[in-house]
């Protein structure tokens, strides 16, 4: 196969082509500036900057943007993005900044995504820390991945605690599985009694200069056993992060966001604890699991 190189001395440059060609190795995203700023209590400031779209279109703004987030009593999320639809006309089709309530992600967003808004409501004026947004696009960087994070495995009580126990007492045993077309391992929980059981387990984790924002976990439950997960803070607050989950018959990967009200310091412990009822001859399964301060929505 000869090696072809593209290059340019001056000729025009068509436009589909050209879109074309961007879209074809470039994510929608920030490639300089949009840097969200509070301008009032309850306004932000966008300041210029350019950004490429889902289609190949590169935007360049060149004047400061202005929002109004109202300081609403009840938490409220915004998704920031400059929406674009293309068209091959003389000039292009102005792209329309735009501000849509929830956290969209880019599968459903036309344009590009600027950031995000995470009011916490209580009618507190608009705060720095509300605004949640991705480093600009540089090639050869690397985005932030929420797996990309230590997992605690938690095979011969690694990390974990057993901290409370009620009803039947439940089997926890190292498992390594090859009935299926790969080997794999996992902590298996088994009730083997004729009531149900609950036991908890309970996982530190140091929390430094960031706070987690994200929880994923490698888990699996016959139908009528329970896992429920909870957080508990810097201050011992303790927080439930999501509903039940049950009948999860395959080995699959959980994500929960942690809720905002979470008080995380640095250089303290908080805890992971996973609350896990079976029903009589039921089983649950936990391959793996762990907090990352990924905080971009998923």
């Amino acid at each position: 196969m000869t090696q072809q190189r593209i290059q340019d001395f001056g000729s025009p440059v068509v436009a589909q082509s050209f879109k074309l060609l961007t879209s074809s190795f470039i994510n929608p995203a920030v490639l300089s500036g949009f840097t969200f700023i509070v301008d009032a209590a309850n306004r932000m400031r966008i300041n210029p900057g350019s950004a490429i779209t889902n289609q190949g279109i590169i935007i360049i703004e060149n004047e400061t943007k202005t929002l109004v987030i109202n300081n609403t009593s009840v938490a409220a999320d915004y998704t920031i993005y400059y929406s674009h639809v293309d068209a091959d006309v003389s000039g292009g089709v102005s792209a329309i900044l735009t501000m849509d309530s929830g956290l969209l992600t880019a599968s459903v967003v036309t344009g590009v995504i600027l950031g995000y808004v995470r009011y916490p409501g209580g009618g507190i004026r608009l705060d720095q820390s509300h605004f949640i947004q991705a480093p600009p696009l540089k090639l050869g960087s690397v985005t932030a991945n929420p797996q990309n994070t230590p997992w605690l495995i938690p095979i011969r009580n690694q990390g974990y605690m057993v901290t409370s126990a009620s009803g039947a007492a439940l089997t926890l045993t190292d498992t390594w599985d090859i009935s299926g077309s790969a080997p794999v391992m996992y902590l298996k929980i088994a009730n083997n009694n004729l009531t149900s059981g609950t036991v908890n387990l309970t996982f530190p984790f140091k929390v430094s200069s960031v706070p987690f924002a994200l929880l994923q976990m490698v888990i699996s439950t016959d139908i009528n056993a329970l896992i429920t997960p909870y957080f508990i803070d810097s201050v011992g607050a303790i927080v439930t992060l999501t509903t039940p989950y049950s009948g999860q018959a395959t080995l699959s990967l959980k994500s929960v966001v942690l809720p905002r009200i979470t008080e995380q310091d640095p250089n303290t412990i908080v805890y992971l604890q996973l609350e896990i009822t079976l029903a009589a001859s039921r089983t649950a399964k936990i391959q793996s699991l762990g907090l990352s301060t990924y905080n971009l929505p998923v």
